[in-house]
């Protein structure tokens, strides 16, 4: 297997790029670790509506993103934050005040962000696509670049002349061996390079009516006591079904603990939303 561009992530960056070299009638391949495409981006479809368990707003200060989102039709709208807001402390003792939605003036597409996956895919040639594709070594030969990938088939080999990795820096460091070895700096800079959000665990309630708006509340609340630190409305634009969806945070060694980096997540998300409901936070969705 050979190519120009060889894009290791099939996230919203590497789609991105995917399309531009496409129009521009170069060749490339994007391999995906995963099942799916989408990175961080996952959109689950209920009923008619889409729920973002990853990424979901962006923001005026986006304008290519809103540009993409009018060219493909797919529509956007701005977070919903009319009405008032909860906060708890420390205590459990629980307030409501008019304050400004933390989230006011952002902006959700519809349908979910997996739309935008979506409509990238559409935009690229399906077979210049393959998934759960790891690659795991780069070997630099001349001029091109030697990629070992671990596939369904079996070990793989694409040569490239260029490797771009869209990927958390700090998990392509971890993951792919480099030869020859990156200098210090580069793979120092790499490991250390924080991966946004990577320690939320993202839970989503579903509900046929919107009862905290039907009470005058906004559907956002804060918290210092947890589990869940914050929520926020994730409904659709207009109809249901309705949701809200918080924050959970674990720390890599807490998942450690809980037997399995993915597993453990989910295991605490489900303890987490389960004390919820049965402590004093349940108010603030509520």
């Amino acid at each position: 297997m050979q190519t120009d561009t060889l894009i290791v992530g099939g996230g919203l960056s590497g789609l991105a790029l995917a399309a531009k070299l496409q129009k521009a009638g170069q060749s490339f391949l994007v391999v995906e670790a995963a099942e799916r495409l989408g990175g961080r981006i996952l959109t689950k479809d209920v009923g008619d509506a889409g729920f973002d368990y990853g990424p979901a707003w962006f923001w005026p200060g986006q304008p290519r993103l809103a540009r993409y989102i009018d060219s493909k039709d797919l529509g956007y709208f701005g977070q919903f934050s009319k009405g008032a807001i909860k906060y708890e402390e420390p205590d459990g003792k629980v307030f409501e005040n008019r304050g400004f939605s933390s989230m006011q003036g952002s902006y959700r597409v519809n349908y979910g962000s997996g739309a935008l996956i979506k409509a990238h895919e559409k935009d690229t040639d399906e077979k210049a696509i393959f998934l759960s594709h790891r690659v795991h070594k780069l070997t630099k030969m001349g001029d091109h670049i030697i990629a070992q990938v671990n596939s369904p088939e079996g070990q793989k080999e694409i040569v490239a002349r260029q490797v771009v990795l869209a990927l958390p820096p700090r998990v392509a460091e971890h993951t792919i061996a480099f030869e020859p070895a990156l200098p210090d700096n580069a793979a120092r800079a790499m490991k250390n390079i924080p991966t946004w959000m990577a320690r939320q665990a993202k839970i989503v309630a579903i509900y046929d009516k919107a009862h905290w708006r039907d009470k005058g509340l906004s559907g956002d609340a804060m918290s210092r006591r947890g589990p869940m630190v914050e929520i926020h409305d994730a409904s659709p634009a207009q109809g249901g079904p309705y949701a809200l969806f918080g924050f959970v945070g674990f720390s890599a060694r807490d998942r450690a603990q809980l037997g399995g980096f993915l597993e453990g997540a989910m295991e605490a998300a489900d303890q987490a939303f389960t004390k919820i409901k049965q402590d004093a936070l349940t108010q603030i969705a509520v």
